[in-house]
C-alpha cells in the first residue's frame, strides 16, 4: 500500500471528526505530489487552490473542520496530543497534517487561527 492510499484511508476512517469531506481519492496520486488539506472557508478561494494544483507540485485532498463561528477554542476537536480542546480555527487542518491525511494545511489566520493549532500539535506554521 503506497503513502497516498494510506493518507486517503485514514481521511475516511476521519479519527478525530476533522475532515468535513474528501474532495479527491489520493490513492492514484503520484507519490511526489504532496496532498493538500484546505479548511472549508469561503476566505480560502478555489483560484488559489487551482493555482497551487497548477504547479503539478499538490493535490487538493480534503476540505477541513473549522471551529464554530471562528473560535479561539475549538469545542468540537479534540487535541490529539494532550486530550484537551483544540485551540484556533484552522484545528481541523493543523490535525490533519498531524494525522499524516495531508503532507501541507492551507488555511486563514486573524489572531492566531493558523498559529495556534500548529503550535498546539509541534508543526510549523506561517
Amino acid at each position: 500500500m503506497n503513502r497516498h492510499t494510506k493518507m486517503s484511508a485514514v481521511a475516511k476512517i476521519n479519527p478525530y471528526q476533522s475532515v468535513e469531506s474528501i474532495v479527491y481519492d489520493a490513492s492514484c496520486v503520484d507519490e511526489n505530489i504532496k496532498l493538500l488539506g484546505v479548511k472549508n472557508v469561503q476566505q480560502v478561494s478555489s483560484e488559489f487552490i487551482r493555482t497551487l494544483e497548477s504547479t503539478g507540485k499538490y493535490k487538493l485532498h480534503t476540505l477541513d473542520k473549522s471551529s464554530f463561528g471562528g473560535r479561539a477554542i475549538d469545542l468540537q476537536l479534540i487535541n490529539p496530543i494532550t486530550g484537551r480542546y483544540m485551540t484556533g480555527s484552522s484545528s481541523g487542518t493543523a490535525i490533519n497534517v498531524f494525522l499524516g491525511i495531508n503532507d501541507i494545511g492551507v488555511g486563514v489566520d486573524g489572531g492566531g487561527s493558523v498559529l495556534a493549532p500548529a503550535m498546539a500539535l509541534n508543526l510549523f506554521g506561517f
